[in-house]
């Protein structure tokens, strides 16, 4: 019943910051799906979906329902798995020798932590209560909600915490000098703000959830047009629907778009960021997408939340606890 009411917990942990396992034989990686661009301590889509994955160098990383939701690592193929620490965390990053979390315990109220990639070393680096964790390039980037879930970033170090955007944030997603978020004080429209704090710039018209930017584009559930799957590109100019049905927790990765199917049972779907060749991936309720290494790793709602696994084209569905016992 402990691990049941756990990983209930995360989930609706993760839903209100929103308003392992059998493998390969090798420990090397088949693939580079789902990899954090460098400099990054996770991808854009994880964050987005509460970063409960990371991957570095030939571990994964990973939020245990089925311990609490503490952090451990594991190799690729499963072996040497380590547990990291006792705290409830979520928004995972991992860049270098260091782990970078919200510590989600209660009497923590989501500070920011870090411990060394052994589990040694743990510190707290700010005790504003941070969620949608960006590690990049020596900054981390966060929406705080002990100031009205303002945009802040602070160094690894705990220096040099500045405040960057005014406005009610969620979703942030930042990449190459920007942070696009959605902007709860002007109907969860979607902006970016410079990382700098000097611009601050409206993209979208539409109500938006799970953004996901990529490149020029941002992919999100449009709040505006019944939560469906839109694309938009990063100026704000060539608005598209990519979709006819509701699209949430939804995950960038390569040259697909994974998502929850609102209108089918919040099944996996996956489809081509161009709207083509649009696929079911399993048959079971499911959320909170991440992806690392090859794997797309959810939860699911039938299966006492229990955390799952399956490779990037649907085969190889496993349950993530069941090699952890």
């Amino acid at each position: 019943m402990k691990k049941l009411i756990s990983v209930s917990v995360l989930v609706l942990l993760v839903i209100f910051a929103m308003s392992g396992c059998f493998g390969r034989d090798t420990d090397s990686p088949e693939d580079i799906v789902g990899m954090p661009a460098e400099g990054y301590g996770n991808t854009l889509g994880n964050i987005t979906n509460g970063g409960v994955v990371a991957f570095q160098e030939g571990w994964v990383y990973y939020c245990n329902g089925n311990d609490d939701v503490s952090i451990y690592k594991m190799k690729i193929s499963g072996s040497e798995k380590v547990k990291l620490n006792s705290d409830r965390s979520m928004f995972l990053n991992v860049q270098g020798d260091w782990v970078y979390y919200s510590n989600i315990e209660e009497t923590e109220n989501n500070s920011i932590y870090k411990m060394g990639i052994d589990g040694t070393k743990r510190t707290k680096i700010t005790d504003d209560s941070a969620s949608f964790i960006n590690v990049v390039d020596g900054w981390i980037y966060y929406s705080n909600a002990s100031d009205n879930r303002r945009i802040y970033k602070i160094k690894p170090d705990g220096t040099e915490r500045t405040l960057i955007g005014e406005s009610f944030s969620s979703y942030l997603n930042v990449q190459d000098g920007w942070i696009y978020y959605t902007n709860g004080d002007d109907d969860k429209r979607i902006y970016k703000v410079s990382t700098d704090g000097k611009q601050n710039v409206g993209i979208s018209e539409n109500s938006a959830a799970y953004i996901n930017a990529d490149g020029d584009w941002i992919y999100y559930s449009n709040g505006s047009d019944g939560n469906k799957l839109y694309k938009i590109k990063t100026d704000g100019s060539e608005n598209t629907e990519l979709t006819k049905e509701e699209a949430l927790y939804i995950n960038v990765s390569d040259e697909w778009i994974y998502y929850s199917n609102g209108y089918n049972g919040n099944r996996i779907f996956r489809i081509k960021k161009d709207g083509t060749e649009k696929a079911i991936m399993n048959y079971e309720s499911s959320k909170l997408i991440n992806i690392a290494d090859g794997w797309v790793y959810f939860i699911v709602d039938s299966a006492s939340n229990r955390l799952y696994k399956m490779k990037t084209d649907g085969t190889k569905i496993q349950m993530v606890e069941k090699a952890e016992r």
